[in-house]
C-alpha cells in the first residue's frame, strides 16, 4: 500500500517492450484505474492505447494497451497475434481479484502464444478462505498455514511494506492520536463462522449511538484544527453517513 503501483505498471510495461519489441497489455478492474494507469504511463513520456468501454476508448495503436477485463473478453481475437506483433506480457492491477473473465483472456491470449508472461500487482495478496495468491515466497516454498490453496500466480518475485516506505521517505510516518471522548461499547462483539461480525452485532455497537458519535467527531476537529485534512475510518456506510 502506498508504493505507487501505477507507476510499477507504468514502468515494467516499458521496460518490457523495450527489451522485446511486443506488445503489453494493461488490465485493471475499473475504468478509473485503466484511466489512472495509462496517465502515469503516457508521463513517462511514450504513447499508450485505452481499450475500455466505460473509460471511453476503444483503440490498438500503441504498443503498450491499458484496458478493462469485459472489453478486452469481447474482442479477444484483436489480442491474440501471433509472433512479434503479439502480447509478451499481460499486468494484472488488484491481482487479488482474479475473476473468470481475466482468467479466460490469459488463457485465450496463451492459445497463440505459449510463452505469454502474466504479472500481477496488489496491496493485498492473502485473501481470506483461500490464503496467499502466489505459490512461491521471496524467501522460498511456503508450508503449513502459509501454504497457498489453488494459488493463480507461480511466485512472488517483488514486495515492498510500508514500514520500508515510510524508513525511505516515500511515506508519511503515521502519528496515532489519543480519543480523549469515550468511544463505542464494543465488547459484546463475536466473530461468526465466517470470521466476520455479525450485522445486528454491528448495528448494536456502533449504530444510533449520536451523543457518543458527535463527541467523537467533535474531539477529532479540535484536535486537528491546524491539520489540512482528516480521515475517518467507520464500521459500514450507515456509521460514515451519521
Amino acid at each position: 500500500t502506498g508504493a505507487g503501483k501505477s507507476h510499477v505498471i507504468a514502468e515494467i510495461a516499458r521496460q518490457i517492450h523495450a527489451m522485446t519489441g511486443k506488445r503489453v497489455l494493461c488490465l485493471a478492474p475499473s475504468a478509473e484505474l485503466v484511466t489512472q494507469n495509462r496517465a502515469k504511463f503516457i508521463a513517462t513520456g511514450n504513447p499508450a492505447s485505452m481499450f475500455s468501454a466505460s473509460a471511453g476508448a476503444k483503440e490498438l495503436r500503441h504498443p503498450v494497451v491499458f484496458g478493462s477485463p469485459l472489453t478486452v473478453k469481447n474482442r479477444i481475437s484483436r489480442f491474440q497475434q501471433p509472433g512479434d506483433k503479439g502480447y509478451a506480457l499481460v499486468i494484472v492491477d488488484e491481482a487479488h481479484g482474479l475473476t473468470p473473465t481475466l482468467k479466460d483472456i490469459i488463457a485465450e491470449m496463451k492459445e497463440g502464444n505459449p510463452n505469454l508472461r502474466v504479472c500481477g500487482l496488489t496491496a493485498t495478496p492473502y485473501r481470506m478462505g483461500t490464503g496467499w495468491i502466489f505459490a512461491e515466497h521471496p524467501n522460498g516454498k511456503m508450508n503449513g498455514e502459509d501454504a497457498a490453496r489453488e494459488p493463480y500466480f507461480a511466485k512472488c518475485v517483488d514486495r515492498i511494506g510500508a514500514r520500508e516506505l515510510i524508513d525511505m521517505g516515500y511515506l508519511t510516518k503515521p502519528v496515532i492520536g489519543q480519543i480523549n471522548a469515550s468511544g463505542y461499547e464494543t465488547a459484546g462483539m463475536a466473530l461468526n463462522s465466517r470470521g466476520q461480525f455479525d450485522a445486528s452485532d454491528v448495528d448494536r455497537a456502533y449504530h444510533g449511538h449520536g451523543r457518543k458519535t458527535a463527541a467523537i467527531v467533535g474531539d477529532v476537529v479540535a484536535q486537528s484544527s491546524a491539520r489540512q485534512g482528516v480521515m475517518f475510518f467507520a464500521a459500514t456506510v450507515q456509521h460514515a453517513r451519521e
